[in-house]
């Protein structure tokens, strides 16, 4: 059964939800004492935990690489409008709070900016990329996990759905604070929300993969010219977050 929406932007303004331990997780990952949240979040929980659960299978792996306290920098692809669900109810699991790179237009609306306001994601001017970069580093300095949503910068436009040329980002913000730069790969979710269709496919629940990968290699880079190590650990996640993508891609197509 397909439901189709009436309402498409409200796919991309709910995009964090919270949640508890999934029974498909990675075992042995320890439970760090939560992170911060605001009622924004504990209004995302109730309203749209329990739409994921009707909707999808919860295939996580590597969880335990997720660092327990401090910042981090989560690198993920972009599949559909709804991925940003399904990483933050994984990360939310975990016990840390997500704090996501959003574009400054959702800030604007009374309702939708409070939320995001509330639930302390990052404000992002495309006009001037920088500004951002710099929210995102105060953040991670104060020991947010961010996740930079995407360093493609858009849901991949690719017929096959893989990963498209990510821009730099993600790499400068975990270059510049030296914390670290960890890809997540995700797949699945664009059988529930197709990318730029505005719709949901209901019916029998699909899984949704998510692999978090060992952070990227950048101490090396740090010593180099900025432009010249953002090139480098740029090139680094863009071989390893491709790899991670091809697996899970290859993997749901058996």
């Amino acid at each position: 059964m397909v439901w189709r929406s009436t309402a498409g932007p409200a796919m991309r303004l709910l995009p964090f939800v919270p949640g508890a331990r999934d029974s498909h997780q990675s075992a042995g990952v320890r439970r760090a004492p939560a992170d911060a949240r605001g009622p924004a979040w504990w209004l995302a929980l109730v309203v749209c935990k329990p739409l994921l659960l009707l909707v999808r299978r919860a295939d996580w792996r590597g969880t335990e690489r997720l660092p327990g306290s401090g910042g981090a920098v989560l690198a993920a692809n972009h599949v559909s409008q709804a991925d940003p669900l399904f990483l933050a109810e994984m990360v939310l699991a975990q016990g840390r709070t997500p704090r996501f790179m959003a574009k400054s237009s959702l800030f604007q609306s009374r309702a939708v900016g409070w939320w995001f306001r509330s639930a302390g994601h990052v404000q992002v001017d495309r006009s001037d990329g920088r500004a951002g970069i710099r929210a995102a580093i105060e953040a991670v300095d104060r020991g947010a996990l961010v996740v930079v949503v995407y360093p493609e910068g858009s849901i991949t436009n690719r017929p096959d759905a893989r990963l498209m040329s990510l821009r730099s980002g993600a790499v400068r913000i975990a270059l510049e604070t030296s914390v670290p730069l960890i890809p997540v790969a995700q797949w699945g979710v664009q059988a529930i929300a197709p990318a730029y269709e505005g719709r949901v496919v209901l019916g029998r629940r699909r899984r949704v993969t998510l692999l978090v990968g060992d952070p990227v290699p950048l101490e090396d880079l740090r010593e180099l010219p900025t432009a010249t190590g953002a090139a480098a650990g740029v090139q680094r996640l863009q071989d390893t977050l491709a790899a991670m993508v091809d697996q899970l891609a290859d993997e749901h197509a058996r």
